[in-house]
């Protein structure tokens, strides 16, 4: 029996196979939707918004492959930023194949939405699983990071966060917009990572109105190293206060072939402090040579019969994370 714990002994003690030591982060190509899945270094999974529902399955087949990828069965979380059909319209289709455990949302749809059919969906989906629609300030519960609401359902976060608060330069020149966003964008569930010394920050579509009201005068967000940046790089986003209080060391762009990577984006990120490299998903045509980032930093080239690659992020506990063109395999480590 002493020979047998001996032998056995170190297989007990070895870790879950799952088990690593970094938060692997994959931004999925949807051609100007939005997915995103995370695996958590203690191996809880999410999916953040699943893209666009096309007739030959084309995003929820790249999702599933970026899942085959990275080794996960089933999601531990399905986040929906807002209903929208290139953020929600697909995510039925997906818990088919990879099915979720806990759902969470920014709750009712906003007033202006036009496409309430899809959010009849997505609970008739849920059924009787557990849904979690939260505000800001509320934390979701993902073994071993940690993620906190910033906005939700067109409210945003009301008190600074810890070492947060301080006045916000950018906010001086600001111009508010005329009309409150009751759209679903305005509404998106956005949210601020947090694993070891990394912090992210990922909002969704919102839009520059409640981006004003998070960041100024006061930004109670804080710092971060890597932006995903807002509304596949839309202008009706990514506000030159919002992007410039979270003085990002990296952005990662969403765009597609022809939707998002506006000129005014690209110039609002060139321009934010301490900002070292974009990453995109796509060449923008709209924003030309002189404003894309380099080959080597963009996933998909075509606008014609796309490559669907993805961009990888891989965080180590110290805050050091290294980014990864799929296309290439050109990937860049930048130190805490």
């Amino acid at each position: 029996m002493r020979y047998k714990l001996a032998f056995l002994l170190p297989f007990l003690l070895a870790p879950p196979l799952w088990a690593g030591d970094t938060l692997d982060i994959y931004c999925v190509d949807t051609e100007g939707g939005k997915a995103v899945v995370l695996l958590s270094p203690a191996g809880e999974s999410m999916l953040i918004d699943g893209g666009f529902r096309t007739m030959e399955d084309r995003d929820l087949d790249r999702i599933v492959e970026v899942v085959r990828t990275a080794g996960i069965k089933q999601f531990d979380y399905v986040v929906t930023t807002h209903y929208d059909s290139d953020h929600v319209g697909n995510v039925p289709y997906v818990d088919v194949r990879v099915p979720g455990g806990i759902f969470v949302d920014h709750g009712p749809v906003m007033p202006g939405h036009k496409e309430v059919d899809l959010f009849t969906y997505y609970l008739r989906m849920i059924g009787d699983r557990k849904r979690l629609s939260v505000k800001p300030g509320d934390t979701i519960p993902l073994k071993g990071v940690r993620l906190t609401v910033l906005t939700s359902g067109g409210e945003v976060l009301s008190k600074p966060l810890a070492g947060a608060g301080k006045p916000n330069q950018a906010c001086a020149a600001a111009a508010r917009p005329d009309k409150e966003d009751l759209s679903e964008n305005a509404g998106s569930l956005g949210l601020l990572f947090e694993f070891g010394k990394f912090r992210m920050v990922d909002m969704g579509d919102l839009t520059v109105g409640p981006e004003l009201k998070l960041m100024c005068p006061d930004n109670r967000v804080g710092v971060v190293d890597l932006f995903m940046v807002s509304h596949h790089g839309l202008a009706m986003s990514n506000s030159q206060p919002f992007v410039h209080g979270l003085r990002p060391k990296v952005a990662i762009m969403n765009n597609g072939p022809k939707k998002g990577g506006a000129p005014e984006v690209f110039k609002t990120l060139r321009a934010s402090p301490g900002l070292q490299d974009i990453w995109q998903l796509h060449y923008s045509p709209e924003a030309g040579k002189e404003l894309n980032a380099r080959d080597d930093f963009i996933a998909n080239m075509k606008t014609v019969n796309c490559e669907n690659r993805w961009i990888k992020v891989s965080v180590r506990p110290s805050g050091a994370y290294t980014v990864t063109n799929a296309r290439t395999g050109f990937s860049k480590t930048y130190e805490p």
